[in-house]
């Protein structure tokens, strides 16, 4: 637990954060072991949540307040003198947690290491669990710098679970991961490009009843979302993205999501104040849209 209080996600009236009744559970996770650029993703959840206090909660698309399904955040996670692999653990831990009281885990990051635990966790309770991932990167590589506990691995520890993986907006990729995609069949990558010039197909039929939702920032173009570690020309951009998502919400039903590096930059808010508002967005889509 961390010494400060905490700041509840969009900083709602108090019958709309109760965690006895919430639908929804925001778990801070600064997770940061893995950076190998631009570091910061430790302080992403916090700017997120302090970002998400200066919103409004009225959505006019969805014509409600997605707050009033009840979105309660807990203490973020404290990794201080853990190893990776221990604060990886308590990151599944803090999920199952959430599960065990029917509610819906939104994890906020830190690094994008931090997901194989809790989809680990959702697996659990959803034999049948999907995964999609959207992000510049793959994430597939059996390890990177020495670890294959790294961001860059991710996905790829997510496959060797057994997953169904759906990977959308990818634009970097290494040789690795284009031959060990060859040789998978239960991994779909649709790429950036085809995004952007309106070929892509997405695999919808890949979806079971119930779907995990991993979004790295960098999947969004730098133009929108400069704070990022690793950022990537050619990105989704703010409506294609939500279009997204909501197009999985009507296809499947989400049991898990997590939205991870940040890396807030001085003088950027704006960043901050666009992932609190895709996490908004993404609960409103998940809980409001009719």
């Amino acid at each position: 637990m961390t010494d400060s209080p905490v700041t509840q996600f969009g900083a709602p009236d108090a019958p709309h954060c109760d965690p006895s009744t919430a639908r929804v559970t925001i778990i801070p996770a600064p997770l940061e072991y893995s950076v190998c650029y631009m570091k910061g993703t430790e302080h992403g959840p916090q700017a997120i949540l302090d970002a998400s206090s200066q919103m409004e909660l009225y959505d006019e698309e969805l014509d409600c307040c997605p707050i009033e399904v009840g979105v309660y955040t807990r203490p973020a996670l404290d990794y201080r003198s853990m190893d990776h692999a221990t604060a990886l653990k308590i990151t599944g831990d803090a999920v199952r947690e959430v599960l065990e009281r029917k509610q819906l885990p939104f994890t906020l990051g830190g690094e994008h290491s931090l997901s194989a635990p809790p989809i680990a966790a959702v697996r659990n309770y959803f034999p049948d669990l999907t995964v999609v991932h959207i992000d510049a990167h793959g994430d597939l590589r059996s390890e990177y710098e020495g670890t294959p506990l790294s961001h860059a691995s991710i996905e790829r520890r997510v496959v060797d679970m057994g997953i169904p993986l759906t990977e959308i907006g990818i634009r970097s990729f290494s040789p690795e991961e284009a031959e060990f995609m060859q040789t998978r069949p239960n991994v779909a990558v649709v790429w950036g490009h085809q995004l952007a010039r309106g070929t892509a197909v997405i695999p919808w039929e890949r979806l079971s009843k119930h779907t995990y939702v991993t979004i790295d920032l960098d999947a969004i173009d730098p133009s929108e979302m400069p704070a990022v570690g690793t950022p990537e020309p050619g990105g989704l951009h703010w409506y294609q993205l939500l279009e997204l998502f909501r197009g999985i919400c009507r296809r499947t039903t989400i049991v898990g999501m997590d939205v991870v590096e940040l890396c807030p930059m001085e003088g950027q808010t704006r960043a901050d104040f666009l992932a609190a508002k895709l996490v908004y967005k993404m609960i409103g889509y998940r809980f409001c849209d009719k």
